[in-house]
């Protein structure tokens, strides 16, 4: 399926509901490994997102918006590396109206990349990079979406949300505790689940 502005901004608030039903269980998982406020940051955040008037953007300028607005109202770490990863991922849907197959893997790959860049990760140290990266790494298995490869992709997702839990952290805050970090899924990495899974789930 082809994703229009319209169904893009019914998508982005798909996700702001999930995240703040989410809240707590993120703002605990931060607590455990970190500030303990990204919870509170990412909802914040994507309320900030869709107060956006898009009716006159291109679907380009619409996620350069939604990067503009998490990098002011998103605090902590992830609000700077949301929102630039958001506006530089956004030359993705350069002259398309449409989100499809082809220009998500692309809005994914240049996520990843900027993350990389911005954050200097690499992959198993605890980030939501260790989502982004392989994520992008599976969707490049696929050249076109049907039901069973959303499936495995869905699935695929959750595994790697999960596999964070298993990671010693080694940047951040979370770095701090070592060995501890250990047994604690990512909290950007769950957020980023959901914002991944909710995209990917209406292709």
């Amino acid at each position: 399926m082809k994703i229009d502005l319209k169904h893009a901004n019914d998508i982005v608030k798909t996700i702001a509901d999930e995240l703040a039903k989410n809240e707590d269980f993120i703002s605990d998982l931060d607590q455990k490994i970190g500030d303990g406020d990204h919870g509170y940051n990412i909802v914040r955040g994507f309320k900030a997102v869709l107060e956006i008037d898009s009716t006159n953007l291109s679907l380009d300028n619409y996620f350069m918006q939604i990067g503009r607005t998490l990098m002011a109202k998103v605090g902590g770490a992830s609000g700077p590396l949301y929102g630039m990863s958001f506006m530089k991922a956004a030359a993705a849907f350069k002259n398309s109206e449409y989100i499809d197959f082809k220009n998500f893997k692309e809005f994914v790959a240049n996520f990843a990349k900027n993350l990389q860049i911005l954050g200097k990760v690499q992959l198993n140290e605890k980030t939501m990079y260790d989502v982004w990266n392989p994520f992008y790494t599976k969707l490049s298995e696929f050249n076109e979406i049907n039901l069973e490869a959303k499936n495995e992709l869905l699935e695929y997702l959750q595994y790697l949300v999960a596999q964070t839990k298993d990671m010693m952290a080694t940047k951040g805050r979370a770095s701090y505790l070592k060995e501890r970090s250990i047994g604690t899924i990512d909290p950007g990495s769950f957020s980023t689940g959901i914002i991944l899974k909710n995209f990917l789930k209406e292709l």
